[in-house]
């Protein structure tokens, strides 16, 4: 059976950084982005929005292998001089990366093979785990479960040859992957930053960080360079995080993104600001730049300006209500699949997308390959329509089918708009749902409408919240660390974006049960079994690839964990003199920021 690899903090990390000038700008310039509000957190492990990920983008660099913005995973000569991969006689399979002698961090200290090697040490370590970090690196690799649960303090598939190359081993029993150079995919760590005076103790038993208390250590940089990276090797460094605005100046000493080129930009500001006014700040020239725009009387508001520009593509992903599948009613696929009769989502989408927009039947965008090539078959699932008697129906299977007294059958005739007449179980408990959204937010807005206007009819008790991006992240993400009395919320709207490598075993697998990567706490063995066949394809397999992806989507509309809302064009809009934001699918504005000068 095969092994369960690593993916999701690899395909944070493998994004590329692309395009710019080979100079340092001799005039000082300033790019001003905005967003909703900034988690904090500029270490992968912690749970974060997109707004924490632009950062670590602007400051991360040197991948071995780097995401094109067509989508095209490819390795970074920027980085390897030389690889060199051989299997063995019982199917392990070995990378061996020879890096180049030029690379340099933010600080003029040399990157090095150890810090590579350490990078994936770390991060695979129970220390790091224990200081609250949630990580996959090294999965996939010889001896990982080992060395992650702490059993064994070395690990086994990794080695240090010298200065400026390593190896890393890919468990045969982990082959084949349909996206095998991710189990190859790492960046590097300043080991002599985050752990000085550490050394790399290499035997033939494998790989260990050697000379400290690596739990100490690790609690140590989970609450410093978690927060404030002090040497990093991307095209920025980090200056500051003060009044919702993070602050990156340009890294002199940066080599060059995998097409060896260089930022234009001399400092990079992140400022959280209102959402509603988002393209307004634009126009007016209070900054310079926003993304993933999608309500249509914004997008015409920009196209019509004179001193804003546009750029747009089908965005890789979708919105959605999500659902803690393991909490309340939510629990129930009966109630989920009734919630999303209880909307009118063409409705929605006129409201906020205007026409730019469709509505989805599942967990995709309009810009995936797969979605492509299965979209006749996608486009025939039943859509989710409003129909209050289909939810009454689904509501009737459920445990929820009585009036108060726990006995009479509720009678789906007596609901009203007042919400006076509600489901109960035999329990005599309330059916209730209770949702968090963001404020500021037209899909919040429009969600509340047709939940308040419909859940009634439905005898269902619904609330709403309003908080920051930030509270709502918190909730979504570490529900599950709370007693079953000190829960709230069972929904939330959310979007989520893909990577060019889309494995959702990282999302839903049961694996990942009682962690923040699983955050709807999804437990369906079918849909588990029909990850793994995703995934324990050959590189080459696309068509087997693309067959089994659809057999996913139609398992996951069953169990429904998120009601898919919409798909739709993203806008970035950007002032008249903002140049190369040449976004795409598989590219945000970090990722390319060396294409983007003013």
């Amino acid at each position: 059976m095969i092994k369960l690899g690593s993916l999701l903090l690899v395909l944070v990390l493998v994004l590329s950084l692309a395009g710019c000038a080979e100079k340092t700008p001799a005039v000082e310039t300033t790019l001003v982005v905005g967003s909703s509000e900034i988690s904090g957190n500029f270490l992968s492990g912690f749970g974060d929005s997109a707004y924490d990920v632009w950062v670590r983008e602007l400051i991360s660099g040197y991948e071995t292998y780097s995401t094109t913005p067509t989508g095209e995973i490819v390795l970074n000569k920027t980085v390897v001089k030389n690889l060199k991969t051989e299997i063995d006689t019982v199917g392990n399979k070995t990378y061996t990366f020879d890096l180049h002698k030029d690379m340099k961090w933010n600080n003029g200290t040399v990157v090095t093979a150890k810090d590579y090697v350490f990078y994936i040490l770390w991060y695979a370590s129970p220390a790091w785990t224990e200081a609250g970090a949630t990580s996959t690196v090294g999965e996939g690799l010889i001896g990982y479960q080992d060395y992650y649960e702490g059993e064994v303090d070395r690990f086994k598939g990794v080695k240090l040859i010298n200065d400026y190359s390593f190896s890393v081993t890919i468990d045969a029993e982990e082959l084949p992957y349909f996206f095998e150079t991710n189990y190859a995919s790492f960046i590097p760590a300043p080991m002599a930053v985050w752990a000085p005076g550490a050394t790399l103790d290499i035997n033939a038993d494998g790989a260990k960080i050697a000379g400290l208390d690596l739990v100490k250590t690790a609690s140590t940089v989970a609450t410093t360079e978690r927060f404030k990276p002090t040497v990093t090797s991307g095209p920025y460094k980090f200056v500051s995080f003060e009044n919702s605005a993070v602050t990156v100046k340009i890294n002199e000493n940066f080599k060059g993104t995998f097409e060896n080129k260089k930022p234009q930009l001399t400092y990079v500001v992140i400022k959280s600001i209102n959402m509603t006014t988002d393209v307004d700040q634009v126009i007016n020239g209070e900054i310079d730049l926003v993304t993933g725009v999608i309500e249509g009387e914004k997008i015409e508001k920009a196209k019509a300006s004179k001193t804003t520009s546009v750029n747009y593509y089908a965005r890789n992903g979708f919105g959605g209500v999500f659902m803690h599948c393991d909490f309340g009613a939510t629990a129930i696929p009966e109630v989920r699949h009734a919630l999303a009769y209880l909307m009118d989502r063409d409705e929605i989408i006129s409201n906020v997308l205007g026409g730019y927009g469709s509505v989805t039947n599942g967990y995709y965008g309009l810009a995936q390959w797969m979605y492509t090539k299965n979209k006749a078959a996608i486009d025939a699932f039943p859509h989710f329509v409003r129909n209050i008697a289909k939810a009454n129906e689904l509501l009737n299977q459920t445990e929820w089918k009585f009036e108060a007294d726990g006995k009479t059958s509720f009678d789906p005739a007596k609901a009203n708009a007042a919400g006076t007449y509600l489901r109960y179980n035999a329990k005599k408990e309330k059916l209730v749902i209770k949702h968090f959204g963001t404020e500021d937010n037209t899909v919040t807005d429009n969600v509340e409408i047709q939940f308040k206007a419909n859940t009634p009819l439905a005898g269902i008790d619904f609330t709403i919240a309003r908080g920051d991006f930030d509270a709502l992240l918190d909730n979504y993400y570490y529900a599950y660390e709370l007693k079953p009395e000190e829960r709230v919320y069972h929904s939330y709207n959310l979007a989520t974006n893909f990577g060019a490598t889309f494995d959702p075993y990282y999302s839903f697998h049961s694996d990942f049960l009682g962690t923040w990567q699983n955050a709807n706490q999804v437990n369906d063995p079918e849909l588990d079994a029909l990850m793994i066949k995703m995934r324990s394809l050959e590189p080459t397999q696309v068509t087997e690839f693309s067959a089994a992806w659809l057999e996913f989507q139609k398992r996951w509309y069953e169990i429904l964990p998120i009601i898919p809302l919409y798909s739709n064009q993203y806008y970035d809009v950007f002032g008249a003199g903002v140049k190369g934001v040449n976004t795409t699918p598989f590219s945000t504005w970090a990722a390319i920021i060396c294409d983007i000068s003013k």
